[in-house]
């Protein structure tokens, strides 16, 4: 570990020798760091002989490891040793091609099909498939007539390929005992009408001898996706009935998937309780449900999992929502937090009067942070809910006032009515409103500051950042310098407020002057960076020089505010153990342009993380 954290710091010889002896560790993650800082530091000479290697297993291998996180950078070295005389080159070769999947690879692994070794060929295989292209489907299709090796690795890349060129030689390989489960899932993988006519007659003749789960599953995967209503829908309906009630559980979902995704029939009953006791998450529409429209008012009508699907489903179809339905749905109960989120997109599509009151009834039922979410859907039905609101006599003067602001009422208006409240009414009333800028600026914040800091000061830093209400930074600032709170010290860094530089100076000294056990330096030191200037810059790297803050924290807050005098600074931490520390250090030297600053960030894109490897990267590429 002492030697993977000297790493990043080492020249560049010592580095690969290092590299050399961390690939052999037993540890995943120490090897993975130390590959990938041989993919960007080990040369292409050094890396050829790794892959020539022959009496060290492992030196080959990681080898081929480094040439595939070279990702495209690997084109050039990959390509040239595919014309190698060594089989085991060229296959080391073709495996970090087919990792790679860049196109420009295509034309010279399509030479790499006639490969006289058959592992050559194989992995040529699979690597064309992983490129996706059609065009190699002419390829390909010979192979499935040959070696059986060959013709395992064609099943498989004519199903990466996706092409329903590729459905009819597939198709043939059903029946075979030794393939036709391959050719099975690679027709549902290319999906489609033809994919699913073929995986259809199979399952309808064969069944009997076929794994159900298996077929089942597959069957549905592609019923899913079909754009229409297919051919002999009801034999294959009869058959997906008959295990519904028997079998292993799998089997019994994905038949209960392939019938909704058939379209109406008299099972859709079964169908939805099995796909609703499924692993299925409430919040994501079922694929099997995406098209059936005319299970919304079922789906209204169940709770939990399939209500939300239901509101799910209204929001894509909202001339085919039955309007009493998903008001008595809304009504019901009040809904989990999870189905907050399927109401919303339902109602923001489905704009009826007659839902009105269902949104005003879930709207006062729901405790604060629901009302947070629902707040903006009032807009939808402003009339209506005026109308409704003044009607309605049960609805406490609080969240009368909060809906009249939602709703539209002028903001001079909803001010009047909450500077006349009770202090606790009044916040209660804020946190609900402070959302809207021309409401939030006409308040009286000085004076509320003024009179009762404890309980505004935290609401009034967070509204002062949101809108820059620069107006409010004085009395803040004094708030700062009694009561210090994360609100207030992220509130002046938000505002740049060079006035705090002193006051945060003097909270950082004493240690954050939080209560005990809350530490408020790492908040306080990236509002300095946020705010900069001379004396900010200063308190910073002296924290980070005496060690008084995490390095990840004192580098991040001062790569804020650096300027090209701090870089020197940034230069000798690019070799730090900790790779947010690299990371600043990437982002401060590519920002100043000097020579010593390209060696750093030179040394900063053989990085053993990619975020800092990549960043360096884009510097130096700039």
């Amino acid at each position: 570990m002492e030697l993977l954290d000297q790493l990043p710091a080492l020249p560049t010889e010592a580095r690969v020798a290092a590299i050399e002896r961390l690939i052999r560790n037993s540890s995943p993650v120490i090897r993975e760091r130390a590959l990938r800082t041989g993919a960007a530091v080990v040369s292409d000479e050094r890396l050829e002989s790794y892959l020539r290697e022959e009496a060290d297993d492992v030196l080959r291998n990681a080898g081929l490891e480094m040439l595939k996180m070279r990702g495209p950078r690997a084109l050039g070295l990959a390509v040239r040793l595919l014309r190698d005389g060594d089989p085991d080159v060229v296959l080391q070769s073709v495996l970090a091609l087919g990792h790679v999947r860049d196109l420009r690879a295509l034309e010279p692994l399509r030479a790499a099909l006639n490969h006289d070794d058959a592992n050559v060929a194989g992995a040529a295989i699979e690597a064309v498939g992983k490129l996706g292209d059609a065009r190699a489907i002419p390829d390909l299709l010979p192979f499935l007539d040959g070696d059986p090796w060959l013709q395992l690795a064609t099943i498989q890349a004519l199903g990466d390929l996706r092409s329903p060129a590729a459905v009819p030689p597939l198709a043939k390989l059903l029946t075979d005992l030794m393939v036709g489960s391959l050719a099975a899932e690679s027709l549902a993988r290319i999906g489609g009408g033809k994919a699913f006519q073929a995986l259809c007659r199979h399952w309808l003749r064969f069944r009997a001898e076929l794994d159900a789960e298996t077929m089942v599953g597959l069957l549905a995967h592609v019923l899913e996706g079909l754009g229409t209503t297919p051919r002999n829908q009801e034999e294959l309906r009869a058959s997906l009935a008959s295990v519904l009630d028997g079998g292993e559980e799998g089997t019994r979902i994905a038949a209960a998937r392939g019938l909704l995704a058939l379209g109406p029939g008299a099972e859709d009953r079964r169908a939805l309780e099995l796909v609703c006791d499924g692993p299925a998450d409430a919040s994501v529409l079922p694929a099997c449900l995406a098209k059936r429209k005319d299970l919304v008012p079922d789906l209204l009508a169940q709770p939990g999992k399939a209500r939300s699907w239901g509101f799910l489903l209204a929001s894509r179809f909202p001339r085919a929502a039955p309007l009493p339905a998903l008001a008595a749905a809304t009504r019901d109960e009040l809904p989990p937090a999870e189905l907050i989120g399927s109401i919303v997109k339902a109602f923001r599509k489905v704009r009826h009067e007659s839902l009105a009151a269902a949104l005003l009834d879930l709207y006062l039922e729901a405790p604060a942070d629901y009302r947070g979410a629902l707040a903006p859907l009032m807009g939808t039905h402003r009339n209506e809910l005026r109308a409704l609101l003044a009607e309605r006599k049960d609805v406490d003067d609080e969240a009368r006032l909060i809906l009249a602001a939602h709703l539209g009422l002028a903001a001079r208006d909803v001010v009047a009515h909450i500077v006349a409240m009770e202090h606790e009414g009044r916040l209660r009333v804020l946190e609900q409103v402070a959302t809207q800028e021309e409401l939030v600026r006409q308040l009286p914040w000085d004076e509320w500051l003024a009179e009762r800091p404890d309980l505004y000061a935290g609401l009034a830093a967070r509204v002062a950042a949101e809108f820059s209400l620069r107006e409010l930074v004085p009395p803040l600032r004094a708030q700062l310098a009694q009561r210090p709170n994360p609100d207030l010290i992220r509130a002046v860094g938000e505002l740049g407020d060079r006035e705090s530089v002193p006051v945060l100076l003097t909270l950082l000294e004493g240690g954050g002057g939080a209560a005990p056990g809350r530490n408020l330096v790492p908040l306080i030191l990236e509002s300095l960076g946020r705010v900069g200037g001379p004396e900010a810059r200063q308190a910073i790297r002296r924290a980070i020089l005496e060690g008084r803050c995490e390095p990840r924290i004192g580098y991040r807050a001062l790569s804020l505010c650096a300027i090209e005098e701090d870089d020197a600074l940034f230069r000798r931490a690019v070799g730090h153990a900790d790779w947010y520390v690299r990371l600043a250090c990437a982002d401060v030297l590519g920002r100043f342009m000097r020579p010593e600053n390209l060696a750093a960030l030179s040394q900063l894109a053989a990085d053993p993380v990619g975020i800092v490897s990549q960043r360096a990267l884009s510097f130096l590429e700039a």
